[in-house]
Parts: C-alpha cells; structure tokens; sequence
C-alpha cells in the first residue's frame, strides 16, 4: 500500500498526555507533508488543549469527554460527531477497551491495530489489520509502523506547536533571561517513577555553581506541589517555583526557553523532547527502551535493567514489564546525573 491509497486518515489515541505528544509527532508530520489527505486526530479533550495554538487545532481533532460523560456516552456522542464522515484509514494507536469502543464509531475501510507483541484488551476483535512489527520497542517506534504499514512509507515525526509570540513573551516574563535555565519536572504521575526531592536537590545546586537558574515546573496535584515546594525551598533564590502555574501551552513555552531539562518518565520529558531541548530522563520503573525521550535517549540514566533482574533472575523483561519495586528511583547515582549533565553542556556550548 502507498499513501495515494489513503485520501483520509483518523487517528485515534486518547491518553496519556506523553503518549498523545508522540503521536502528535506522526498526526502533524502526515499533516503537513501530505497536504492532500485529510486527516482527524481523537483524543482526549483534557489534553487537546496543548495541540491548539491561537484557538485553532493544528491539526484537526475531535476531543471526547470520556472523564466526564462516561465511555457510553462519549461513544454516542462520536458516532454523531463523525456521522456522515468515512475514513480510508484508522489508525487506533491504543490499545485499550475504551480506545476500540470508541473506534466502532469511526466508518473506515481499514482498521490498523497493532502487531500481536502489543495488542491487548482484544484489540484484535475491533481491527481488520494489523502494523508490521516496529524496528524497536519504543512507544514512538510502534507509532511510526502505524503510518508507514498505512502508506507514508518515509514518515518521521515532526511536531510544531506553533507557539505564539505572545506564548513565548509570557514564558519568557516568567524567567530570567540573563542565565542559562535548567528546568526540573520532578514528577510524574506517579510517586514511585519520581526521583527523590534530594536527588533534585542536589542536582540544582551543582547546576547552580555552574551559572544557571533552576526553574520548577509540574502540575497542581498534591504529590506535584509538594515535591517542587521541598526542592525550592532548599534552592531559595536561585530557582521559580512555576509548578501548577502554567497551561499546557505555556509549559511548553516556558520549556522552550530551556538549556537542560531534568525529569523522570513524564509528559514534561516528551515535551521538552519534542521541543528538541536536551532533557535527561531519569528511569527505574519502566523501561526506557520502550518509553524513553525519543530523541535523547543518549542523555538517560537508568536503573531499570539492574532493577527488573534483580526481580526476574535470569528471567527476560517482557515489552511491558514494570518494576515493582517502589522504591527503585532511589537507586539513581546523583554522581551519574551530573556526568551526564556535564556531557550535555559540552556537547551544547553551555559552559
């Protein structure tokens, strides 16, 4: 099959907001470098928001309200919303039971789910075809195989947020611009995935000596706020605390404006990859072969391989094997975090 074949797309991937940024990356790559397909993206309406600039989609999307008007409901109100509507393709780049119920109000001739390593929660029964097997166990891997199996053969994600300059004037209000930044996402959604308020710490401080200003971000939950407040209050003056003070879109403003990006296994990571801004991703629980920032995995410090055999013996971590250990991120060398933030400044003239 070629993408001549598909005048039409739909793609569907709901959640979680990491995921939904790596999927951005192959909805607007096809967006923009095939104009002449039409294309709708279906997600959720909690994370739409970072993918409209200036009150307009950047790339076409239909927003379900699953949190709010129930999986039922939300199934109903899509068939009405795309009545009318048939697609070439679908791209169901979840796998969940939630994803494939949605899916059945999308009319298309081919259904792509995905290869039987991935596929769960029956998948199968709500697809007529299946992607070839992706090069690697990464996430964004497998969304790549979803495009190139459909027909755009030479796909590489790219993603443009579209920032306004009015964006990038609040964010820039919001940190100093007389120092080099780098931004600390400690949390995820997840407490055991997070890296300990010490580690942070410390690795501000060593930024610090260096001559850069630590900037805080994160969302407004409780395990959030309280995270970042313990690291700020150690660092006083030389860092912003931002945490739970930025939209989506304005996170990625502020992350834009970044030299260094230090977070665990987080939308904040996707993002600043995304944004093409150096991040170090801190791993334990999951496997960064799998979930890792995608275009600087050689930046990542992780525990996760030492951690899954020390709980599988001579076992082989499958493709979704977390580790249970909750308190494996403490495992992650301070010492090794700095090396690899001195690599980075290297390579990046930061010094």
């Amino acid at each position: 099959m070629t993408h001549s074949d598909n005048s039409s797309v739909c793609i569907l991937r709901l959640t979680a907001l990491g995921d939904c940024i790596n999927a951005f990356g192959i909805a607007n790559a096809i967006h923009e470098d095939y104009p002449e397909v039409k294309i709708k993206w279906i997600i959720d309406s909690r994370f739409s928001s970072l993918f409209i600039s200036d009150g307009k989609p950047i790339v076409p999307m239909v927003p379900v309200e699953i949190k709010k008007q129930g999986l039922l409901k939300s199934v109903l109100c899509l068939r009405k919303e795309l009545k009318g509507e048939q697609y070439d393709v679908l791209l169901n780049m979840q796998t969940s039971i939630k994803a494939s119920l949605l899916s059945t109000a999308v009319r298309a001739k081919l259904k792509y789910g995905y290869d039987s390593e991935r596929s769960r929660e029956g998948q199968t029964f709500f697809v007529n075809r299946r992607i070839d097997k992706p090069q690697t166990p990464h996430v964004m891997s497998g969304f790549i195989s979803f495009a190139r199996t459909a027909g755009f053969e030479k796909i590489e994600p790219k993603w443009n947020y579209h920032l306004t300059p009015q964006e990038i004037s609040r964010a820039k209000e919001l940190i100093p611009q007389d120092k080099k930044i780098l931004i600390l996402a400690p949390a995820s959604a997840k407490a055991e995935k997070n890296w300990t308020a010490e580690g942070y710490t410390e690795i501000g401080q060593y930024a610090v000596e260096k001559g850069f200003h630590v900037v805080i971000v994160g969302g407004k939950g409780s395990l959030e706020t309280e995270l970042c407040s313990r690291i700020a209050d150690k660092l006083q003056n030389n860092c912003t605390n931002l945490c739970g003070k930025t939209s989506l879109r304005l996170l990625a403003a502020v992350i834009s404006q970044a030299s260094v990006v230090i977070s665990p296994d987080s939308a904040s990571m996707h993002l600043a990859s995304s944004l093409n801004i150096p991040v170090i991703g801190l791993f334990a629980i999951h496997n960064p072969d799998r979930v890792g920032a995608w275009n600087f995995r050689k930046y990542e410090v992780s525990v996760y391989a030492q951690m899954a055999a020390a709980e599988l013996g001579n076992k082989e971590a499958g493709w979704r094997y977390r580790v249970k250990n909750k308190e494996a991120m403490k495992a992650i060398d301070c010492q090794k975090v700095k090396e690899v933030f001195d690599r980075i400044c290297k390579d990046y003239s930061l010094h």
